[in-house]
């Protein structure tokens, strides 16, 4: 042990100020008769642990009196948390060089500074160790969270590029919860004197743009430690103590401090949010975080994390407590960490009854209302904005010209209000429906290759078009797509449109107000802890204060009892007295959603879908699941997927390899039994040969085409490989009436701008599967492929 001591004097004595420290110490640890936390080894004496053992205090000592201003510890061993209450932790905060450079990312490396410990259990707990997948070599529990979550790039939870050190915390609590199988094991995460993020590793999967990124000026670099996850944006030092076995586990500990002269740790909230207004909720948490900071001498004393939750695998989540559900379904997995607050798109996302016990309060804190968007350079009738016509007279005039897009029915409960309203609440006939509102909506959806999605799809398809189609958009939606601001992962990047490209908010008589409430939960003492219960109900409070109503009014909601003022006015498209009437209307009812439901079901176009299946060579290759191939694997992804065909939905499948496609399903309606279709045409099926990806997208689209009727015609091309066929690119003519969807697995992704480009030119997407377990990545964006037609 003294050998250990020595190392990890050297590590922090040092360091530079500039340097990102990485401790991690996986091994033995015992308490002495005062408390003190003691990492041991073999040849450690359980009654002489001061002279013989490594010393929390020494670690700590030495932390203290580094240089360097950044530090993150992960401790890996049984009763762990008492460390962080050995000694307060005072690091030092020294000037940078003088006469370094002032670029963008030296101000940000100045700014971020501070101390985070993460911990395997708390400080009356052990910890659980664990085999590897089929290799028998012993592992802790929280070390292999750890190491998975770098690896794969699964603990980058907002998919930013980057893993800081609070998202591989809550990935570790989240995939322990999944493991640990009720075993008492809790980690704990601590921060000392924190300003900024502390990242630690880049991410491997796709990012997210949810805010623009600032520009950096290069500066060279020291070389980087080469580590499993990728090169770190900054000098970084990683030591490894392994102290005789692994021993470790994971769970949730959200209100610890450090104890000393600085700030305590941030208390954690999770909130689960919609995802269409993901960004918009992570400024109102900001918000929220900066006036709470501004009360406590600066100390940020709340972290409100905020991960995007569709309401469906919330209320799902609720149901079964966040744990693995009947289906097999593991929720806690799936939708994220057990939420505190939940953010809904909309009122009626709540379900009415029955999680009671579950959910405390329902607070309505905004509204904003549905609106026609219409294109300034498209100069319509500008008298019609002030609530003079009613949904369908207004939409009946704008879908002449220059016709109207809207949100797929069933992603988007903006498009299913406004849908109710166009149907009149679902009064009239469905030979009405469909030739008055589905057809014109069809052909303008068509004809400016829009994506059949949610409205940041749309968006952000007018954006790049600048079209003069109108498109059904909240007012807060134009707005912030009037001010420049992200459209939450639609599109990268984000600049205000030119003028004539700037939407104008047509209000229509009988429009409805999306209400925005918060949703807070009560665990009952379940990963819950009463401070974190507390914050939760004073965030609601702050909600329906003045500050927080101007943050809300900034996000471009209406709270209550606030003026509008901008952005809620002329400058970005609005009208800022709106309502215009007395009487505003409720989002529909129960009865009137279900009415609505079935007569667009009635009404709605069939889809035409056709898969592309790689059967080449190289979807040969073993995936996680040693019994099953990439093959394998993607034919069960397509029989899962088939399971969600409409009556009135097409189905086909074709394989390509070598140098030629083969039909082995033709298109044809799903049937009772869509999944022994697909499986009885896969099954003789070996994959070989190259891969003729363009060929297949050619004849896909050809099949699509020829059939009768107007249906949505999907394409949708799984593959690990580009084009070895040598045949040029198929043409905009050759795919054109056909949404093209590809799912990228192995070797390659859609940073590959042919295989983007082959998606989103017609209107339909790119989804990297990557090189993890592919099941149920396949079986979900296939699932996301499915919905746009039904």
């Amino acid at each position: 042990m003294r050998a250990a001591g020595l190392a990890v004097k050297r590590f922090f004595s040092k360091a530079k100020p500039d340097d990102l420290l990485l401790l991690a110490i996986t091994g033995h640890g015992k308490r002495d008769d005062r408390g003190k936390l003691f990492f041991v080894n073999r040849d450690t004496v359980p009654d002489s642990l001061w002279v013989t053992g490594l010393s929390a205090e020494h670690v700590s000592h030495e932390m203290r009196n580094s240089p360097a201003r950044k530090t993150v510890v992960l401790l890996d061993c049984c009763f762990s948390g008492a460390f962080v209450h050995d000694e307060g932790l005072a690091i030092p905060l020294p000037p940078a060089a003088p006469g370094q450079a002032a670029t963008e990312e030296d101000e940000e490396d100045r700014r971020t500074r501070g101390t985070v410990i993460i911990t395997a259990s708390t400080s009356i707990e052990q910890a659980f160790e664990t085999n590897g997948d089929g290799d028998k070599i012993r592992s802790g529990l929280f070390t292999r969270c750890v190491v998975d979550g770098l690896e794969t790039g699964e603990a980058d939870l907002n998919r930013d590029g980057e893993v800081d050190v609070n998202e591989l915390y809550q990935y570790v609590a989240t995939q322990m919860g999944r493991i640990a199988k009720g075993r008492r094991q809790n980690p704990t995460y601590s921060a000392h004197r924190m300003q900024g993020v502390l990242r630690i590793a880049h991410s491997a999967l796709p990012q997210v743009v949810d805010r623009p990124q600032p520009v950096r000026t290069p500066r060279p670099r020291p070389a980087p430690v080469p580590t499993n996850h990728g090169p770190l944006s900054r000098r970084v030092l990683v030591p490894l103590l392994v102290l005789g076995g692994l021993l470790s586990g994971c769970a949730t500990q959200a209100d610890s401090t450090i104890g000393g002269g600085g700030c305590p740790t941030p208390v954690q909230v999770r909130v689960a949010a919609a995802p269409g207004g993901l960004t918009a909720y992570r400024e109102i948490a900001a918000g929220f975080e900066d006036w709470v900071a501004g009360r406590q001498h600066g100390c940020r004393g709340v972290d409100l994390y905020v991960y995007p939750v569709e309401a469906g695998e919330v209320t799902a989540g609720l149901r079964r407590g966040w744990t693995t559900g009947e289906d097999g379904a593991d929720y806690l997995r799936d939708a994220g960490p057990q939420p505190d607050v939940w953010l809904p798109a909309a009122a009626t996302d709540v379900p009415p009854g029955g999680l009671r016990d579950v959910i405390d309060r329902v607070e309505q804190v905004a509204q904003t209302p549905v609106v026609l968007g219409v294109p300034a350079r498209a100069r319509a009738d500008d008298g019609l904005r002030r609530a003079v016509l009613s949904w369908p007279d207004l939409f009946a005039a704008v879908s002449r010209d220059p016709g109207v897009v809207r949100a797929d029915f069933a992603s988007s409960v903006i498009a299913r209000m406004a849908t109710a309203k166009l149907y009149a609440d679902g009064t009239i006939d469905q030979a009405v429906a469909r030739t008055t509102v589905e057809q014109p909506l069809e052909k303008a959806l068509d004809a400016g290759t829009y994506p059949v999605g949610d409205e940041a799809g749309l968006l952000c398809r007018q954006r790049a078009a600048r079209s003069s189609t109108a498109v059904i958009v909240t007012e807060q939606q134009l707005v912030r797509f009037n001010r420049g601001d992200p459209l939450d992962g639609a599109c990268t990047g984000a600049a205000p449109p030119a003028s004539a490209d700037r939407l104008l908010a047509f209000y229509p008589a009988d429009t409805p107000a999306l209400e925005q409430v918060v949703v807070t939960l009560d665990w009952q003492g379940r990963a819950q802890s009463a401070t974190t219960r507390a914050y939760a109900t004073w965030f609601v409070r702050w909600l329906r204060q003045i500050p927080g109503r101007q943050v809300l009014l900034r996000a471009g909601l209406r709270p209550p009892g606030l003026d509008a003022d901008e952005p809620l006015g002329p400058a970005y498209g609005a009208l800022t007295v709106w309502p215009f009437a007395r009487v505003v209307p409720d989002e529909p009812d129960e009865l009137t959603r279900s009415d609505t439901a079935t007569l667009h079901a009635a009404t709605r176009r069939p889809g035409r879908f056709l898969v592309a299946l790689d059967a080449s060579g190289s979807m040969r290759t073993v995936t996680p699941d040693p019994d099953r191939t990439r093959f394998e694997v993607a034919a069960a992804a397509v029989e899962q997927a088939a399971t969600r065909l409409g009556r009135r939905d097409e189905l086909g499948l074709l394989t390509f390899s070598g140098r030629a496609t083969r039909e082995v399903l033709p298109i044809a309606p799903a049937g009772a039994d869509p999944v022994g279709r697909v499986h009885r045409a896969t099954a003789p099926i070996q994959p070989a040969g190259g891969t003729p990806l363009y060929e297949a997208v050619r004849r896909g689209a050809s099949a699509l085409r020829a059939g009768p009727g107007d249906p949505l015609r999907t394409l949708v091309v799984l593959t690990d490989g580009q084009d070895t066929s040598g045949q040029p690119r198929p043409s905009a003519a050759q795919t054109a009436g056909v949404r093209i969807f590809v799912i990228a697995v192995g070797d390659v992704s859609c940073a590959d701008a042919t295989l983007a480009g082959l998606a989103t030119g017609t209107g339909g997407r790119c989804f990297d599967a990557g090189k993890g377990s592919l099941e149920p990545v396949l079986t979900g964006l296939f699932r996301a492929a499915w919905e746009t037609g039904n």
